[in-house]
């Protein structure tokens, strides 16, 4: 029996987090012009890239190795404030605007795929985790490349797929088996991920940033 997964489209304000197990948010236009704008050239324009993104199965085999950087040990080094700048102001607007806080990260970074890089399916986290989130913020160049997500437990059963479109934000159960396709022409399909525990997160007097760097063994 194929498990239904639930595809949401609330604005930022109204999305509901308390429960993300099976359901997928997706938020367009997340950004205003002028933070895209910055986020973009820095993602697309500083040399930070490394063909070191890799995914492997349970016995050790690459999946795939894509373009990638990641900031997860600056993370674990000096918490929120030492990522680089714009990326920084990125995630303080991502979590203010959706209401979530991540206490626990796992992995921290950019993807980036060129024509012909289809990255393989994988998991972020263990199935139907219920304080585990994967959030995919899509920047770069205007092309193509979808999301594919699979059945858990037929796992070659496709059963939604979202399309690449910069200023696109993607939040979804991470244990969700999932794969994202190559663009098909010759642009640059960028995404920046933050993944790990979070946990719900109201404005207050209390600032955004409290939460120490924890360990981290799984950088994705």
């Amino acid at each position: 029996m194929v498990r239904e997964i639930r595809i949401e489209t609330p604005t930022p304000a109204e999305a509901d987090f308390s429960h993300i197990v099976n359901r997928v948010l997706v938020f367009d236009d997340f950004y205003s012009a002028t933070q895209l704008l910055l986020l973009q050239r820095w993602a697309l324009e500083s040399p930070h890239w490394m063909l070191n993104n890799a995914v492997y199965d349970t016995k050790g085999r690459m999946q795939h190795r894509i373009w990638g950087a990641s900031y997860i040990h600056t993370w674990k080094q000096g918490g929120w404030p030492a990522l680089p700048p714009t990326l920084f102001a990125a995630m303080a607007t991502l979590f203010r605007r959706l209401g979530v806080v991540f206490p626990d990260v796992e992995y921290i970074g950019l993807n980036g795929q060129l024509r012909g890089q289809d990255a393989s399916m994988h998991t972020d986290c263990a199935r139907d985790a219920p304080d585990q989130l994967s959030i995919l913020v899509y920047i770069g160049e205007d092309t193509d490349g979808d999301l594919h997500l699979f059945d858990k437990d037929e796992q070659k059963k496709q059963v939604e797929q979202i399309a690449f479109r910069p200023n696109r934000v993607v939040a979804f159960d991470g244990s969700i088996p999932h794969r994202a396709l190559a663009p098909t022409d010759h642009n640059f399909r960028v995404s920046a991920i933050v993944r790990g525990g979070y946990r719900s997160w109201v404005p207050g007097p209390a600032p955004l940033w409290h939460p120490e760097p924890a360990a981290v063994s799984n950088e994705g």
